[in-house]
């Protein structure tokens, strides 16, 4: 799957670059941004810083699911492992007849 995304990012990155070229007239297209005042900037350093600005969110957004994820894991690890030591525990009871013969014995105690 990630093999997909980076082959996805390459297509995208590369379309950039010829968006670029196709671009870079003489005068370059400028664009007018407003923020933090008043800016003229080219069209293609325009889609650039864009194209990194969703770069960089997606890898955020990744790295938090991830450790999201790998808590996960470490929380399902500990409850297998204490699932696995009950287990055990019921493996090495005492066997069902002397198990029954206690509860028989303790019956008539219990009508009374």
């Amino acid at each position: 799957m990630k093999i997909v995304m980076f082959i996805i990012v390459g297509a995208v990155f590369l379309a950039g670059i010829f968006f670029a070229a196709f671009n870079s007239g003489t005068p370059p297209p400028m664009a007018t941004v407003r923020f933090f005042g008043v800016h003229e900037v080219s069209v293609v350093l325009l889609g650039f810083i864009c194209f990194g600005i969703g770069l960089v969110s997606m890898i955020l957004f990744t790295i938090a699911d991830e450790i999201n994820l790998r808590a996960k894991i470490r929380r399902l690890r500990g409850q297998k492992e204490k699932m696995q030591k009950e287990i055990n525990a019921l493996r090495n009871l005492p066997l069902a007849s002397e198990i029954l013969t206690k509860d028989t014995e303790t019956e008539p105690e219990e009508m009374e």
